[in-house]
C-alpha cells in the first residue's frame, strides 16, 4: 500500500493548525526568524495572537490583532505567513500611515514591500520576505512604528 502525500498543516484549510504545526514545516533559520517575529509582536504589548485562513495565497497565517478588536471580524494589524520556502510578514497599511513615513532611508526591500500597499496595486497589504536577520530587524522596526502609530504613542 503506497503512502499518500500528507498535506502540510499550513495548507490544510479544514484543520486549524497550532503554532508548532506551522513551525515544523519551516527550515531551521526560518523557524528561528518565525519565533523572533512572534516574540517581537507579542512583546510589543496590546496585541493578541490567533490563526487566520487567507485562502490559496497565504493559507494559514499567525495573525495579530489589537486587544480590543474582534478577531473574527476585524483585520489583523500584522500576519506571519509561515510558507516553508518563503517566510513572510504582511501588514495592512492605510494612506495616512504611509504618508507620514520617511522612506528615503529605508532599504530597497522594505520600500518594495510598502509599494505593494499603494497605487497602482489593488491591495493595501504590504508584504516582506523575512529570510535573514537584517531583514527581520528592518521589518520589525517598521512594524514597531506602525503599532506605535495605531496605539497613539
Amino acid at each position: 500500500m503506497a503512502m499518500t502525500d500528507k498535506r502540510s498543516p499550513w495548507q490544510d484549510e479544514f484543520n486549524t493548525p497550532s503554532i508548532d504545526d506551522l513551525r515544523m514545516d519551516l527550515p531551521v533559520p526560518a523557524a528561528e526568524l518565525f519565533d523572533a517575529t512572534r516574540d517581537f509582536l507579542l512583546g510589543h504589548g496590546g496585541l493578541v495572537e490567533g490563526m487566520r485562513w487567507f485562502g490559496d495565497c497565504w493559507f494559514w497565517t499567525v495573525a495579530y490583532y489589537l486587544e480590543n478588536e474582534n478577531t473574527e471580524e476585524d483585520e489583523p494589524v500584522a500576519i506571519i505567513v509561515p510558507a516553508p520556502d518563503n517566510l513572510q510578514v504582511a501588514s495592512p497599511l492605510d494612506q495616512e500611515f504611509l504618508s507620514q513615513l520617511n522612506t528615503r532611508r529605508m532599504k530597497r526591500a522594505i520600500r518594495d514591500g510598502l509599494d505593494l500597499a499603494t497605487e497602482p496595486y489593488s491591495t493595501h497589504w504590504a508584504v516582506w520576505p523575512v529570510a535573514a536577520k537584517n531583514m527581520f530587524e528592518d521589518v520589525t522596526s517598521l512594524l514597531g512604528q506602525r503599532l506605535n502609530w495605531l496605539q497613539g504613542s
